[in-house]
């Protein structure tokens, strides 16, 4: 049965606990006083009108509907909640704590959910319907934020104030959504953003700022990344698989921007880029950044100089410089004796070599394998082969090689 209540328990320095099952409030002001916990136990708050404030600690087993004020008292008031949380009224925090701890949750109402702190526990996805305010510390802990067209939107300037297990941990977002931070100074944010469309995938950024008050919003995009074979002469190969969208929004200060990356599961990388009128630039000034977390140990690389007008971001390797030399003679005098090309190993590299008839010879995925001119293990003779160097199946040259006995 559904109950009426007015809830004014204890004083701050009184210890209390109360348990219902579901509070309707149509204009009273409600108050849990520090030191007081309700629980409600298999139900909800209703809170139609008036104010719900909170100092001391509830546990809602069921959903939080605000058509009213909710509040986080003087104090810091603890909200833990099973269910959704939903606001159509007007959210004052303070310094309190909400912790959703059940299954999949949602976030939702018609006006923008505000909150000082924001702990993610329990199992399943948080689903955002509207956009969120976090002002304290936003713990993502293991749990997937799933903010579709929404922003995440983080205002709390501690460095420290966003936190995740670094492969576990993570906002996903849709074209318009991402997650934002103000920034103020020159130190490191990070933003711990990935998806689980096509598959899993957790691959974190980090902004310093080089100076001033600024806001940046970082959006994981899985693919296929645009315009991925459309590179200037650079680079060789742009992943396909994911980008970031990085964006200045307020304060507009360039920075260093690090993007962090399984090297297991992604493939070999050199450096980051970014669109320019339709093609794959490198962003100069790229270099190796910092590792994060073990088990996997993500490798990164950082642009120590970005202006953030670019917003496409994208792993990438460089246009290899290769020497092919066109004649060899495997005749054990130690000089030229073994047929392999010189120079920077492009991505996924082989080597096949192919007799006049079209049959192959010789193939290697390792550019420091070379062919010895021999075909199952008997010397060939004389003549001249075809040879082809290939990079993820595409080829990067093609040309003839003579060999002399």
């Amino acid at each position: 049965m559904k109950r009426l209540l007015h809830i004014v328990l204890g004083f701050a320095s009184v210890h209390c606990f109360g348990q219902t099952e579901f509070v309707i409030n149509n204009g009273t002001d409600v108050r849990i006083n520090p030191g007081c916990q309700v629980i409600f136990a298999e139900g909800g708050i209703q809170n139609v009108a008036g104010e719900f404030s909170n100092a001391g600690e509830v546990v809602i087993e069921g959903n939080i509907l605000n058509d009213g004020t909710l509040s986080g008292g003087t104090n810091s008031g603890i909200f833990r909640v099973l269910n959704d949380v939903e606001n159509n009224g007007s959210m004052f925090p303070g310094q309190s704590l909400f912790e959703l701890y059940g299954d999949d949750q949602f976030l939702r109402g018609i006006n923008q959910l505000d909150f000082y702190s924001l702990t993610l526990t329990g199992s399943g996805i948080k689903y955002m319907q509207n956009h969120i305010s976090t002002a304290g510390t936003l713990d993502l802990t293991d749990r997937e934020l799933r903010a579709f067209d929404y922003v995440v939107k983080h205002t709390n300037t501690n460095t420290g104030s966003v936190l995740a297990v670094h492969n576990e941990g993570f906002v996903s977002a849709d074209v318009g959504g991402g997650l934002s931070r103000e920034t103020d100074g020159s130190s490191e944010y990070f933003y711990p953003v990935g998806s689980t469309v096509n598959q899993f995938q957790i691959r974190p950024v980090s902004i310093a700022p080089q100076s001033g008050l600024n806001r940046y919003k970082v959006r994981f995009v899985p693919g296929p990344t645009p315009n991925n074979t459309q590179r200037g002469p650079e680079i060789f190969y742009v992943n396909p698989i994911y980008y970031h969208f990085v964006e200045s929004t307020e304060g507009y200060s360039p920075g260093s921007l690090t993007v962090y990356y399984d090297e297991t599961e992604d493939g070999f990388f050199e450096t980051l880029a970014h669109i320019d009128n339709d093609f794959w630039r490198e962003n100069l000034g790229t270099e190796e950044g910092p590792l994060l977390g073990s088990a996997p140990e993500f490798g990164s690389f950082k642009t120590t100089s970005w202006n953030f007008i670019e917003p496409e971001i994208a792993l990438a390797a460089y246009a290899s410089e290769l020497f092919v030399p066109n004649i060899f003679s495997p005749n054990d005098d130690g000089q030229n004796d073994v047929f392999k090309p010189r120079g920077t190993e492009p991505y996924a590299y082989e080597l096949r070599v192919y007799d006049r008839w079209g049959n192959l010879v010789f193939s290697s995925t390792e550019i420091d394998e070379g062919w010895d001119g021999k075909f199952r293990n008997k010397p060939m003779n004389s003549g001249v082969f075809v040879y082809y160097i290939l990079s993820d199946d595409q080829v990067l040259d093609k040309g003839n090689v003579t060999l002399v006995r």
